[in-house]
């Protein structure tokens, strides 16, 4: 359970201050996780990268207010440790004259298998997600090409952002939540994981008279989905073959957290009762879900989507 988010400005005006907009959104998207916090953007040097193992309620990201894009990832710690910073995201990778930097939302379970039978580098990198960095690594380029295979190749719960050296963002939806907001008069486009985190962070900005005018568009993405942000805010769009994973809880993978004193199992769900008081509901109802049948997944995209239960 991690948080996305970003945004492409495609605007050239410095008038906004865009580190409000970064700031309210990580702070908005901490409710996914607090364990480590980070961002890259674009600037003339190429791609920045700033993380450490902080709540986002601790950090204070700052960056021009001419930068284009960026992308963000809170963080809660599955697969390697947070205090290594290292393991924390966004990851930087590299294909032939194109640099990047990736961020992933949910849980694979073949990173280790893939890195074996493909005979992929070793690196010190404990991390889960860092195995889709690899895998766009291999193919040489950084297109839809190869977004599509590292899609395909992965398996468990994901969804993906990638930020190139180019000023695009590519958008990668799996199972994980992602909603995205375009405000045509001031051309930006701005990404949380929900709806509810992306609404709630935009009411900080000067985008919140937008909201309240309506000149704005909810932009589609649905599950098997690559879509393309273009540095001139242009949307081009691909499909890969998304295979559902049934069960794919952390512990279904044998996933030993780093930070936790008690079982996983005992620790996604304490998180999802918290998670169920903020949106209203008792812990109890947590309980009586689960006891009904329910995965802790399937509450879980529930509480995000406002789906009643």
């Amino acid at each position: 359970m991690c948080g996305l988010f970003g945004f492409l400005n495609y605007s050239n005006d410095k008038t906004m201050n865009l580190s409000v907009l970064t700031n309210s959104l990580a702070e908005q998207s901490a409710i996914r996780g607090t364990d480590a916090t980070g961002i890259a953007f674009t600037s003339s040097s190429g791609i920045n990268t700033v993380k450490d193992s902080k709540s986002a309620y601790r950090m204070d990201f700052k960056h021009p207010d001419n930068t284009i894009a960026l992308i963000g990832h809170t963080r809660h710690s599955t697969q390697g440790s947070e205090k290594k910073n290292y393991n924390n995201h966004p990851f930087s990778g590299k294909c032939q004259n194109t640099k990047f930097a990736l961020a992933h939302n949910g849980v694979l379970c073949n990173d280790k298998e893939l890195r074996k039978s493909l005979r992929l580098p070793k690196t010190k990198i404990e991390t889960d997600s860092y195995i889709a960095v690899q895998l766009i690594e291999s193919k040489k380029h950084l297109d839809f090409d190869s977004i599509k295979y590292m899609a395909e190749k992965t398996e468990g719960s994901f969804s993906y952002s990638i930020i190139d050296d180019k000023n695009n963002i590519y958008l990668v939806k799996g199972d994980s939540p992602l909603s995205i907001l375009h405000f045509p008069n001031y051309k930006i486009y701005v990404f949380a994981s929900t709806d509810e985190i992306l609404y709630k962070s935009v009411i900080d900005t000067k985008l919140l008279s937008e909201l309240k005018s309506g000149a704005f568009e909810e932009i589609e993405i649905n599950e098997g989905n690559i879509l393309k942000i273009c540095s001139d805010g242009k949307l081009e769009k691909r499909d890969f073959n998304y295979r559902y994973y049934y069960g794919r809880n952390w512990w279904d993978f044998g996933i030993v957290p780093y930070s936790s004193s008690i079982s996983n199992k005992d620790d996604y769900i304490e998180d999802l009762k918290s998670l169920a008081c903020f949106q209203g509901y008792s812990p109890e109802t947590v309980d009586e879900l689960i006891g009904s049948g329910f995965s802790p997944e399937e509450i879980e995209e529930h509480l995000y989507c406002g789906y009643e239960f």
